[in-house]
């Protein structure tokens, strides 16, 4: 073959390869950019999840390229025709694989040669801390040959055994199919002779930390030229098999031996389960359609179907490092189903003879989405059966966020890959632009998944109906053959209208239900004045030892360890110092150590508490627990007369004042059923609880004081000293942030009217007050108020002791 011919052959094999080719180059720098900008935005990105998606992309990309060119360049000219041409012209066989196979390699150095420069990018532009945290972790990538050569070699040979089954599988879906076992059958051969000349155990993941660059060319540079060499020679037996052996399948032979038959008058008797339906009735256009379609691709959806349905049980089921393969089988499978969806149409251009008569576009458009919308609810049911069965047998499973999450990936993925597949420039083409455009797809929404979680996974379900109106809108122009610019122009509109429609309906939804601004309201609280001290009155200082820590206050087991020595020496000294103390809340004993003085706090009084407690601090406990009640009650009174003043913060208090009055309740209710306190004990103790005037006004200057601070900062979303974790991206942010800052508004004029009515109702009862304060992040804040035993408690109290 002179050189002449060979330049041409290139030349049709780099125009047939162009649109894979781009499209990986497209790919490699948008997803870059897109993650790099992403990565900035996210609010809790992990630093290894950085890292490992960037990586992800340097590798998939290229190797995706590998996987695709041969079906490509064989499959792609066997479905138009080409490849039975080039059959009929003075070119050798060996020269038609050869250009085929340089084309694919050059364009598979390139692809490497761009993604290692933006992967190496990626990590320059790095933040400081988070290259430091790679530093420390050891996660730093290595650029050395003896990390590097392996991805290579494994993309040239997955390059070459796609050329394998491209001329051994006359179907390019087929030979698709074909590569992934071929391929974890060489990855796992390869790898064994590379642990066993290696002498180390890998394990799935090489320690190359462990292996000199010495070491690695001199033990395994034999077993790669052999490895690449055998491939490469079975390449050249199966490519001279295809284009210069007999032009015919085994299919195809079994079928011409009983060609003659065709001839011969139908038998009066039907043979097949069509032909007696033939009989009793014709089939309306529905079926027919139906029919054909699903002929098409009768062994791909079978096969994908039951891919996809093995693959999600055992990613349900899986509790091992299986379960990530068996994700991947199943949405390889997935992407396969919808990526099928208009290919028999689309091979030859099929579709043409159906517009030619006059078929109804929506017709041909509904029965070409029935056979892979089933296969996908079969998958789909084979999901939900697994979780089902999976919840019944032990508390495992998916959680009701990653189901929700699998069902939407499911749905959204199908309705954008069926669209892919009706716009893909060659048929083979939907099979693998389809992943490509949903990871791009889910890249671009996952802004709005960061910031919105379960509700932009609701919101993104409105991509659905987009997506299956923009198939059957360009539905004429796919079977005439219009697939321009203009065609294509429109697949891309209709592709961000669905991505721009969820962040539509999410922001305006929470725009739409931001409360209004209370001006007035607000004019009025911050010129608010507190009461001034009487004169002679000292300052207290409140410690932090005085409010309770949560996680003691509510576990025995922690309150139990403050008993015992060094923490519990001299504590009724430090108690009586405590008692004497007019300026200071908690300067001697902490909240902690007076709980822990209670045996039955919080599960009430029973018998054996009371036999516990006996043991621990012998018959004194009465005289203990009326104690640790005198140092509450004192403590509440100290901190609400502060509250009232604008002296103590909101959180404060309430942490101190409302959890010391619940706890000296429990102690006088407990002596009161035991009738071991006199009626002058019991109403002088009930008298040292605060009365209501303090109580309300303590509660609402406080809350004023603190809500006051909060708007003097520089930062309008941080309140009562909780910085809430706000989305990055700077529209979300600012709008989410204004919604925080009316909701604190509405929460505290709420529970400022409520107070100032004079009520001692529960704050809970106010309408409204319940989803405002959680909207506003001030759940929290409000929660030691929630507890209505503590507000019941008090009031049964007193209503005894009158």
């Amino acid at each position: 073959m002179n050189r002449k011919v060979m330049q041409r052959l290139m030349w049709k094999d780099a125009r047939t390869l162009a649109p894979l080719a781009v499209a990986t180059v497209m790919a490699i720098i948008g997803f870059n950019a897109l993650w790099w900008l992403i990565a900035d935005t996210v609010t809790d990105l992990h630093h290894e999840t950085r890292l490992g998606l960037a990586r992800m992309i340097w590798i998939v990309l290229p190797n995706l390229l590998a996987f695709g060119a041969p079906a490509l360049l064989v499959g792609g000219e066997e479905e138009s025709g080409s490849l039975a041409w080039l059959r009929t012209l003075p070119a050798s066989w060996r020269g038609v694989s050869i250009s085929k196979l340089l084309v694919a390699l050059a364009a598979l150095v390139g692809v490497w040669m761009l993604g290692s420069f933006l992967y190496w990018l990626q990590w320059v532009i790095l933040p400081e801390h988070v290259v430091a945290w790679a530093e420390n972790t050891g996660n730093l990538p290595d650029w050395s040959a003896v990390a590097v050569v392996p991805n290579w070699v494994f993309s040239l040979a997955l390059l070459l055994t796609g050329f394998i089954t491209a001329y051994w599988f006359r179907s390019p879906i087929n030979a698709l199919l074909a590569v992934l076992p071929a391929m974890i059958v060489f990855a796992i051969a390869f790898v064994s002779v590379e642990e066993y000349l290696l002498e180390t155990t890998l394990q799935g993941r090489p320690r190359w930390q462990s292996i000199s660059a010495l070491q690695f060319w001199s033990v395994l540079t034999s077993p790669i030229v052999v490895a690449i060499g055998l491939l490469f020679a079975l390449h050249q037996w199966m490519a001279r098999r295809r284009l210069a052996g007999p032009d015919e399948s085994l299919g195809r032979r079994i079928k011409q031996r009983v060609s003659g038959d065709a001839f011969r008058p139908p038998s009066t008797v039907p043979t097949s389960w069509y032909g007696v339906s033939l009989i009793h009735r014709r089939p309306t256009k529905t079926q027919a359609l139906l029919w054909q379609a699903a002929r098409q691709n009768v062994w791909i959806l079978s096969i994908m179907t039951l891919l996809g349905a093995l693959g999600i049980t055992a990613a349900v089921w899986g509790r091992s490092a299986g379960e990530e393969l068996a994700s991947l089988v199943a949405a390889v499978a997935l992407f396969g189903i919808a990526g099928s969806t208009f290919y028999g149409d689309s091979v030859r251009r099929r579709g043409v003879f159906l517009a030619d008569r006059g078929v109804s576009t929506t017709l041909i458009w509904r029965t070409r989405l029935m056979p892979t919308a089933i296969a996908v609810a079969i998958v789909f049911l084979a999901m939900s059966a697994s979780q089902l069965l999976c919840s019944m047998v032990y508390p495992g499973g998916l959680q009701s966020d990653e189901f929700l999450l699998c069902t939407l990936l499911i749905f959204v993925g199908y309705a954008l890959c069926q669209l892919v597949s009706q716009w893909a420039p060659r048929p083979v083409f939907a099979f693998l632009a389809a992943p490509v455009f949903a990871v791009l797809a889910f890249l671009l929404f996952y802004p709005l998944f960061d910031a919105y979680n379960e509700g932009a996974l609701w919101a993104a379900l409105v991509s659905i109906p987009v997506f299956l109106f923009a198939s059957w809108r360009l539905t004429p122009r796919w079977l005439s053959g219009s697939m321009g610019r203009d065609y294509t122009a429109r697949f891309v509109g209709y592709f961000a209208l669905a991505l721009v429609l969820p962040y539509l309906l999410v922001l305006a939804t929470r725009i739409a239900t931001t409360p209004a601004e209370q001006t007035q309201w607000r004019t009025r609280m911050l010129a608010y004045q507190f009461p001034q001290r009487p004169a002679g009155d000292k300052p207290i200082q409140i410690f932090a030892a005085g409010a309770p820590n949560e996680d003691v206050f509510w576990n025995t087991h922690l309150r139990v360890e403050l008993l015992f020595s060094p923490k519990s020496d001299r504590f009724d000294e430090r108690m009586a110092l405590e008692l004497e103390s007019e300026t200071s809340v908690g300067e001697f004993v902490s909240f902690d150590e007076l709980v822990a003085r209670i045996p039955y706090w919080p599960e009430g009084y029973t018998a054996g508490a009371d036999a516990g407690s006996l043991g621990r601090f012998g018959t004194d406990q009465i005289n203990v627990e009326l104690r640790v009640a005198r140092v509450l009650l004192k403590w509440s009174r100290m901190v609400r007369e502060e509250a009232r003043l604008g002296r103590a913060a909101f959180q404060q208090m309430s942490e101190i004042t409302e959890y010391a009055e619940w706890c000296a309740a429990e102690i006088l209710h407990r002596h009161l059923d035991e009738h071991s306190l006199t009626p002058k004990i019991s109403r002088e103790l009930v008298g040292l609880f605060p009365d209501d005037s303090l109580v309300l006004e303590s509660r609402r200057n406080s809350l004023i004081k603190s809500w006051q601070y909060g708007a003097a900062e520089p930062d309008p979303s941080t309140y009562f000293g909780i910085r809430p974790s706000l989305p990055q991206i700077e529209f979300i942010r600012s709008i989410e942030s204004l919604r925080r800052e009316r909701f604190v508004d509405q929460t505290v004029m709420l529970a400022e009217q409520h107070w100032r009515s004079g009520s001692m109702a529960g704050i809970w009862t106010v309408p409204n007050f319940t989803h405002s304060a959680a909207e506003a992040g001030l759940y929290e804040v409000f929660r030691p108020m929630f507890w209505w035993q503590g507000v019941e408690s008090i009031e049964r109290l007193k209503n005894r002791v009158r």
